[in-house]
């Protein structure tokens, strides 16, 4: 191996690319040179894969991943914190290497071509110990924003950080969880992570925190003068500019990174020196090299020719353009280092100095090239009988065989497969000498490829030539466990103007929060502040200014955010309309009750097929999934199982959004009812769909003796008609299909499970169809349309429910881009994506129009392949498009609004939607979700025409959009607007009218009341109840600052001390207080007192308890004599009035707040006491 020390050009087949550079490595460690090195591949892809095989043939080695930024160097978007912080971390990690370890680092060409700031690896992060000293919040703060962080409220991203009081809670850019940091003085008492979902932590404490800068240009000193300077010359960038003068990050800034630095340095420098760095497959990287470098020069110009235009010094951004090739092995061999280039053609070079005839190599040719002679296993399509025949027939031919894969339970299922078929298998922990001839050797590692060396009769196959399963490289990391999400935390976001339904006096305006002063009135009046929300409502007499209402915050439970229509007319206080609009959705919700109530009594009736517990092929199954379930995947997938085991017909709706893990539950529960002998039925929308998820089916139920078959229109008539006999004669195990299965054609031997993916798209007839079929068979049906939490409630017992809300971990935000249209950002936006390999869809609303789009994009980028897509097509035309485009026939699909649902292309990842002014907002938010499914990072360019003006609506929308863009974060209006979508779809869509009439959440209160009646439960709504006590309760200003935190906070407390709350309801309020803000002061004890007190007076249906004067009034008071005796007793200056409507009861003299609230309470013990309830059904909590 004399090219260890030199370099050297080596041809040989992928699946010898990784084993080769480990022995190359390790020879050059044996020379005495350095063992580092650094592999680059043609795409982010190939470099990820590339390092989990380098560890496995390394055992120890320290191998690092530097990911690519997500945007070009000159584009005006920034990096997300997220790979910034990674890259930190990385160059880090290098700086501190011992120089013993071999060190491997993977890159892109997109990495490793990009120029960096000098520098970077010496920042030092910012250290928090628990128990250190010496800690000054304020430097800390400064300091965070001196390395990029952005100062917001409450953290929800990466590379944000709040302060309230002596808390700190930041999101560092590598961690999995932001991070509460508590301050006693100037010693950090305590760090612990926290959910974002939820804002509470989560259990175990965090010893110590780092935390890196979350960008790579920091604004320091320097860079902020230099800012500074440049202001005046570039007058186009000036506001980005100025704003980095003052210290403030700016979105983009790192694209002026060469103007605002003095140098820039290759990826090299950061490496020791003496490193080896390696490019694998040279053609492609060259290739991938070019085009970066031509697209990055469109941004340049597309994003600044403008602005530099009118410079009188121009600058020159051309140092941030990417290196080429040349340029990087220069660089490399300028400290020391030696190049490798890894191709899987032979060059034919070596063909010259062949002396070496029966070894493996040819000898290094005097050019340094140098050629391995080794084949790719040959591949079996997913046919495992051909994959164990050929390994028995290498192994009878006395080769020497292993067989990887990179989890132990398919280990453990090739030594079963190849045991069933006769032939010698172990397994083993690693491989430590030469396998012995005949046995097959079972590791556990992940390698790219296998290879067969012929010479010395060695082949080595992966779970991808064995199983046939081409494992997506990406999904066999093990993710990290999302958090579970609880209640999720919306602060109840009133900006003035917002509509709230208030469920006494119906729709108003919310004005504003204020604070009042509150006497109790008569001789020695007490005066105490609270604080009020103002909602306006109609004026109760013309041309009057409308009349407002001041709702203390404990009643806060009565409010809810108008969702439901555009613009509804407020109503008047006392009036009639809004008593009529709740009466006539009343009424229409009765009926939907009473339809609810005899589908589940029907249901429980029937009788169905109760499956057996799980086998242990079951486990095998689930064990084989790449992925680290999400607890909410979990936690269905027992709900499922359980309903299946029950011998009453499961009815189970699952609600999640796409690429939140819907379809493995499916695989898990068809499973379970093939391993039962039944046969299963997949029902979906489209045909597409019908083969996405017959390819992962079938590929997970690879392996298995499980027949999987599709039946849509892109079968021929013949095979269709196989697919039907199947079908009757129980040999097919399971079928996937359109509404064609519920035709009369086919005839199932033995249903067992009907799964059924996004139910409300199926019409009338085919839900009768489906009635007919459903009567004692298990029913799953999903559904990516958020099912409302609260409705979810209502139904409960009715139809089973279950949510997945945790996204995937390993999703980015999506980029979102928002400007008026420019022909070349188009061309770069469409050739970026190709340079990943990735597809485009481009939206255009109109069809007269949308060929001529098309044909003008195929002028901007010729090298582009485009299809058109509208809904005037014929059906059948309109499907081969589509799925020409899934299969990557084309790369960019130039359609109308008809893909915003259920296309679901993880390849297609950049989304530009023309006259986004034009579309509404949830309609923008379901097409930006159609990209940004895969790892790959999204982008969304919403564009306008620069030519007519925005409207005012149009530009809010658009600016809402921007912000928005976290996965999941579903934008609480669209999310709304989605909800709304899956009431109707639950409920039946002719309810729109009455839920616009009273807003949704009422709404849904109605629903649940309705059904509760019908089940005869007693749901007697708790009548307003008015407590006024003078007594100190808010929530100060001081303790949380923010107005939209203290109103979220204020809305909890006041649903807990409601009178159908759980009995701990009001401690979990106070947990979650104390863990996200710390210890309250002491108004925040009265206002929990007080929130006690008023549960305790709701659940005996009280509706007044005021201090009117020297007195407390409390209504009603219908007392039987027993209690009249005794409130003479214990009250003797107490008085019934007005025929024991209320009672008067004189309040004690100076007492202070504890004790008067105390005082309350026992009156209520004396004279109201709690009533005792039976154990009954456990009642679901309301939402």
């Amino acid at each position: 191996m004399a090219a260890a020390v030199v370099d050297a050009d080596l041809s040989l087949v992928e699946g010898l690319h990784a084993p080769a550079l480990a022995g190359l490595l390790e020879r050059r460690r044996a020379a005495g040179k350095p063992p580092a090195l650094l592999v680059v591949a043609p795409t982010g892809r190939r470099a990820d894969s590339l390092g989990p095989a380098l560890e496995a043939l390394i055992p120890g080695a320290q191998v690092l991943h530097f990911p690519a930024w997500e945007t070009l160097p000159h584009e005006r978007l920034s990096p997300s914190p997220e790979t910034v912080g990674r890259r930190l971390d990385a160059l880090r990690r290098i700086a501190s290497w011992d120089g013993e370890t071999p060190l491997i680092v993977t890159a892109s060409i997109r990495s490793a071509l990009q120029p960096l700031a000098s520098g970077l690896a010496d920042v030092a992060p910012i250290d928090l110990t628990v128990g250190g000293r010496d800690y000054d919040l304020e430097s800390v703060t400064r300091q965070l924003v001196e390395r990029a962080y952005l100062r917001v409220d409450m953290v929800s991203r990466r590379g944000e950080f709040a302060v309230r009081g002596g808390i700190l809670d930041v999101f560092p850019p590598i961690a999995d969880h932001p991070l509460r940091v508590e301050f006693f003085g100037d010693e950090v008492d305590q760090i612990r992570a926290f959910s974002v979902a939820d804002q509470r932590s989560l259990p175990g404490d965090v010893p110590s925190v780092s935390l890196v800068p979350s960008r790579e240009l920091l604004l320091t000193a320097e860079v902020r003068a230099r800012a500074a300077e440049l202001r005046d010359e570039l007058p186009a960038l000036r506001s980005i500019l100025e704003k980095m003068a003052e210290g403030i990050p700016v979105e983009g800034m790192e694209s002026l990174t060469p103007a605002l630095l003095d140098r820039v340095v290759p990826l090299v420098e950061y490496l020791p020196m003496g490193a080896a760095v390696a490019l694998v497959d040279p053609e492609r990287s060259f290739a991938r090299a070019t085009t970066l470098a031509d697209t990055n020069r469109e941004f340049l110009d597309a994003a600044w020719s403008a602005a530099t235009a009118g410079a009188e010094t121009p600058i020159s951004l051309g140092a941030g353009d990417f290196l080429s090739l040349g340029t990087l092995r220069d660089a490399a061999r300028e400290r020391e280092g030696v190049w490798w280039s890894l191709s899987s053609f032979d060059s034919g070079a070596s063909d010259a100095t062949s002396d070496f005839e029966g070894t493996e190599y040819d000898g290094l040719a005097a050019d340094g090239s140098l050629r391995v002679r080794g084949q790719g296993v040959p591949s079996f399509q997913g046919n495992i009988d051909g994959a164990t025949e050929h390994v028995g027939q290498l192994l009878t031919d006395g080769w020497r065989v292993v067989v990887v894969a990179s989890g132990p339970g398919l280990v453990d299922r090739a030594r079963d497969v190849l045991a069933e078929r006769g032939i010698a298998a172990r397994r083993d922990e690693a491989l430590i000498q030469a396998p012995a001839p005949g046995v097959a050797l079972l590791l556990c590692a992940e390698l790219e490829r296998g290879f067969e060396m012929p010479v010395s009769r060695f082949a080595v196959l992966t779970e991808a030539e064995f199983y046939g399963r081409a494992v997506a490289n990406d999904s066999r990391t093990v993710k990290k466990l999302a958090s579970k999400r609880r209640n999720v935390v919306d602060p109840l976001q009133l900006k003035t103007g917002d509509f709230v339904v208030h469920s006494t006096h119906g729709i108003g305006k919310f004005v504003e929060l204020q604070q009042r002063e509150v006497s109790s009135g008569g001789r020695n009046a007490v005066k105490s502040i609270r604080d009020y929300l103002v909602l306006e409502y109609a004026p109760s007499k013309r041309g009057y200014p409308g009349d407002k209402l001041y709702v203390p915050t404990d009643q806060l439970d009565l409010l809810s955010r108008y969702v439901g229509g555009e613009a509804p007319t407020l109503s008047k206080m006392g009036g009639s309309d809004w008593a009529q609009a709740k009466g006539r959705a009343r009424k229409a919700v009765r009926d939907i009750a009473v339809e609810l109530v005899k589908l589940y009594s029907a249901r429980m009736a029937a009788k169905g097929h109760a499956f057996g517990p799980d086998t242990p092929w079951q486990r095998e199954l689930e064990e084989a999934f790449p992925f680290a379930e999400t607890p909410d995947q979990l936690q269905t997938i027992d709900e499922i199982k359980a309903d299946m085991e029950k011998p009453i017909p499961m009815d189970r709706l699952l609600s999640g959004d796409v690429g939140f893990g819907k379809t493995e539950v499916a695989v898990r529960a068809a499973f379970k009812a093939i391993q039962d002998g039944k046969q299963v039925a997949m029902l979906v929308p489209t045909t597409l769909l019908v083969k996405q998820h017959t390819e992962t089916f079938a590929e997970r139920f690879a392996g298995f003796p499980v027949k999987v078959r599709a039946l849509s229109r892109f079968q021929t008539d013949k095979e269709a008609r196989e697919v039907l006999a199947g079908i009757t004669d129980g040999t097919i195990d399971m079928v996937i299909g359109t509404h064609r299965i519920l035709t009369e054609k086919v005839q199932f031997k033995d249903l067992g499970l009907m799964i059924i993916d996004e139910e409300q798209r199926f019409g009338v007839e085919h839900k009768d169809a489906l009635k007919k079929m459903k009567t004692n068979v298990d029913i799953l049906a999903m559904s990516a349309t958020p099912i409302p939490r609260t409705l979810e409630m209502a139904v409960t017992g009715i139809r089973e429910m279950s949510t997945l809300q945790t996204p995937p971990e390993d999703r980015h935000p999506i980029l979102s881009y928002v400007g008026a249209r420019n022909p070349k950002q188009i061309a770069a936006a469409i050739r970026r994506e190709l340079l990943r390999e990735g597809q485009v869809f481009y939206v255009h609303n109109r069809v007269q129009s949308i060929n001529k789009v098309a044909a003008e994009l195929a002028e901007l980028v010729p090298e582009a392949r485009i299809a058109v897509a509208h809904g005037q097509m014929g059906e059948h035309a309109l499907e081969q498009v589509v799925d020409d485009f899934w299969e990557r026939r084309a790369d960019v699909l130039v359609s109308t609004t008809i893909i915003e649902t259920g296309l679901d292309i993880a390849n297609a990842n950049t989304i530009i939607i023309d006259r986004a002014d034009k579309y509404g907002l949830s309609q923008l938010h379901q097409l930006r979700g159609r990209v940004g499914r895969a790892r790959e990072r999204a982008y969304a360019y919403f564009l306008y025409d620069d030519q007519k003006p925005l409207s005012e609506t149009a530009a809010d929308r658009l600016e809402t959009i921007a912000v928005n863009n976290d996965l999941g974060s579903g934008m609480q209006v669209a999310l709304k607007d989605l909800e709304l979508r899956g009431a109707g779809n639950l409920l039946g869509g002719e309810q729109a009218g009455h839920i616009a009439g009273v807003g949704f959440d009422l709404y849904l209160r109605m629903v649940g009341e309705a059904v509760a009646t019908f089940r005869g439960e007693d749901t007697e709504g708790p009548a307003e109840l008015r407590l006024e006590l003078p007594v100190d309760a808010r929530l100060p200003e001081s303790y949380i600052d923010s107005e939209r935190l203290r109103l979220e906070a204020y809305q909890k407390l006041s649903a807990a001390a409601s009178a159908t709350a759980k009995d701990d309801a009001i401690d979990l309020v106070i947990d979650e207080m104390r863990d996200r803000y710390g210890e309250p002061p002491a108004e925040v004890d009265g206002l929990i007192a007080v929130a006690r007190l008023r549960r305790r007076a709701a659940r005996v249906g009280l509706e007044d308890v005021v201090a009117m004067g020297p007195n407390l009034r409390i209504a009603p008071a219908h007392l039987e004599d027993s209690k009249k005796v005794r409130l003479q007793r214990l009250y003797p200056k107490a008085k019934l009035v007005s025929g024991g409507d209320a009672m008067v009861v004189p309040l004690p003299t100076d007492t202070h707040d504890a004790a008067l609230i105390a005082w309350v309470a026992q009156l209520l013990d004396a004279l109201f006491p709690e009533p005792v309830t039976t154990p009954a059904e456990p009642q679901p909590a309301p939402a």
